[in-house]
């Protein structure tokens, strides 16, 4: 059934009537996993784990975050990847799916594997259906420095949700109608319908219902970035300048400056992150093209395959201090403004590009240095032009 079938004749969508096709669709996809479930328990019966598992992936739980109790010192010692799966992770994951598959006749039907929810049987971790969601994560996490929890909420939120991009207009009637009439389940029933990871749908409805924050017209100049810098100053409680460089502030802070500046506080934190922060603590003289060439080469000599996998905090190790990893991406992503369809790209690709659009480039802009004092910031020029530590 198409998605187009869902839809109502009427453009009433109050009308109950409107919601009884989207039940009768998550019935069906329920009954479904069921099915799929019970298949498992039928194939994997016997199945027993024959591969060696390393400490971090020898938990029973794999709805709750995996915490590192009762080990061995000398396990310990063998450490797994915390930060975001990679794409290269994420293949492995679906390259052990198919492994899977063939070993032992199932159907390709991982969406289902993920979206069971045990809600009428035991939770104890020995029953057939706890057992075989343990056995089918292990065998997807083989050969990944990760644990059990971190790979079957990948398959969960990315693998098992595979449609991605701007939302068509029968989705959004379909959010429409869900929010209407479920508003509490909206984001569960509209993720196993369409398909999307749950929190790009909180975020369309986030949207749709409760608007973008207004971004007011503002132009930044000297006089007001200094009254920005010294009400930060005072609402953080920092007795200078210095104290401000590659600090996190409370919430609190940003509203009384979004009050005082009649600006959303988002915006505000963009333009301390991805501007200001950068031009008062990089204390040398630099060139955007000159950074831009820079990132791409270090990108160039690392093992990152795709755009999206890139660690921008990483790269801050090899800049001077000052610069944040937003400023870095920020200007990078800049040379690609007029093709993004380019960053789907694999990354030897992308880079290839960005270096011809750095060639032909003359327009190679330099950042603006601003020194804070007696409570105003100017502008200021270095003597050195460089970007290295």
């Amino acid at each position: 059934m198409s998605l187009d079938e869902l839809l109502p004749n009427t453009n009433d969508i109050s009308n109950p009537a409107c919601f009884e096709e989207i039940l009768i669709r998550l019935e069906c996809i329920t009954a479904e996993d069921e099915e799929f479930m019970q298949l498992l328990v039928d194939k994997l019966k016997d199945a027993v784990i024959t591969w060696d598992q390393p400490w971090y992936q020898r938990s029973n739980c794999l709805t709750r975050a995996f915490k590192e109790t009762n080990v061995e010192p000398s396990c310990s010692l063998e450490e797994y990847h915390t930060d975001s799966i990679t794409k290269a992770e994420s293949d492995r994951m679906e390259k052990n799916w198919r492994k899977f598959r063939k070993q032992f006749d199932i159907p390709d039907k991982l969406a289902s594997f993920a979206r069971w929810k045990n809600k009428d049987k035991s939770r104890n971790p020995n029953t057939p259906e706890e057992s075989v969601r343990r056995f089918v994560t292990a065998y997807l996490a083989r050969g990944l420095k990760r644990n059990l929890h971190q790979v079957y909420r990948h398959i969960v939120t990315h693998l098992s949700n595979p449609v991605r991009g701007p939302y068509s207009p029968t989705e959004e009637k379909l959010m429409e109608i869900c929010f209407q009439h479920k508003p509490t389940h909206a984001v569960t029933y509209l993720s196993m319908i369409l398909s999307r990871e749950p929190r790009g749908i909180y975020k369309r409805l986030q949207q749709k219902y409760k608007g973008k924050p207004l971004k007011k017209k503002l132009k930044w100049t000297l006089p007001l970035a200094s009254k920005f810098v010294n009400l930060l100053i005072q609402y953080s409680k920092s007795s200078s300048i210095e104290e401000l460089k590659n600090r996190r502030f409370e919430k609190s802070v940003w509203l009384n400056l979004e009050k005082d500046m009649d600006q959303q506080y988002i915006y505000l934190q963009k333009f301390w992150y991805d501007a200001l922060h950068v031009q008062i603590f990089v204390k040398e003289n630099v060139t955007l093209n000159g950074l831009r060439k820079k990132v791409f080469t270090i990108l160039q000599d690392s093992s990152y395959q795709v755009w999206r996998d890139i660690r921008w905090k990483e790269l801050l190790n090899f800049f001077p201090d000052g610069f944040t990893h937003t400023f870095l991406y920020k200007i990078s992503l800049n040379i690609f403004r007029s093709n993004l369809l380019c960053l789907k790209q694999p990354l030897t690709k992308i880079l290839e590009y960005a270096f011809y659009k750095i060639r032909i480039n003359h327009r190679n802009k330099q950042l603006r240095n601003l020194i804070h004092k007696d409570g105003y910031l100017n502008v200021i020029h270095y003597n050195n032009v460089n970007s290295k530590k």
